[in-house]
């Protein structure tokens, strides 16, 4: 605004993934990955709108950017442009967007990926052998620690945090019924189809 560009200045603001609390940040659930897209584009986007009908992806940022601008593409890139969605117009052909994590600052390998839909995800965590832990910073949580302190007694909680630790090597949920992934729909025969069709897009 100082500068007087404030009215031909596009503004893009993220936020960083997944709150930091276990079940949220460095995980691949819904509450890890869902995260605040900001986007000002003078004469182009309208105050208060909000997009919620379209996947994207971080990974969109820069064909976005350069549609935008109105500059070429290089070749390579992952992502996808979602330009026309500012525009107000839809844009189909996004079914899923794919999520992944490797390590934590320390080192610590637990690669996971995951590819989500508008309803669906399918998590794949190839570490997973039932004793190998899983090594992320929300474990020094308070939070962590009372899942910890309240597991001794509740069996729920108990059964909750030993997958929280450990995993399984694939977990499917239905985020349109369950956001906080609590009921692992991986083996159930109602939910093959859409197994099937996630394990083989990822």
């Amino acid at each position: 605004q100082e500068s007087g560009e404030y009215d031909r200045t596009v503004i893009f603001f993220l936020s960083d993934h997944g709150m930091p609390l276990p079940w949220a940040k460095t995980q691949l659930y819904f509450h890890s990955t869902r995260t605040p897209w900001m986007i000002r584009w003078p004469g182009v986007t309208q105050p208060g709108t909000v997009e919620d009908r379209h996947l994207v992806s971080a990974v969109d940022l820069l064909p976005t950017l350069l549609d935008v601008l109105k500059l070429p593409h290089p070749n390579g890139m992952d992502g996808r442009s979602f330009e026309p969605l500012l525009r107000g117009q839809t844009q189909p052909g996004r079914n899923f967007v794919v999520t992944e994590y490797n390590e934590n600052s320390g080192g610590k390998r637990n690669p996971m990926r995951a590819i989500v839909t508008t309803d669906f995800a399918y998590v794949f965590n190839p570490w997973s052998n039932g004793q190998r832990l899983m090594a992320t910073a929300t474990k020094g949580t308070v939070t962590y620690r009372r899942m910890q302190a309240l597991a001794k007694t509740d069996p729920k909680m108990a059964a909750r945090l030993d997958l929280f630790d450990h995993r399984v090597p694939e977990e499917l949920y239905n985020y349109a019924a369950d956001a906080d992934a609590l009921a692992n729909l991986i083996n159930l025969p109602a939910y093959r189809s859409q197994q099937e069709q996630l394990t083989k897009a990822l």
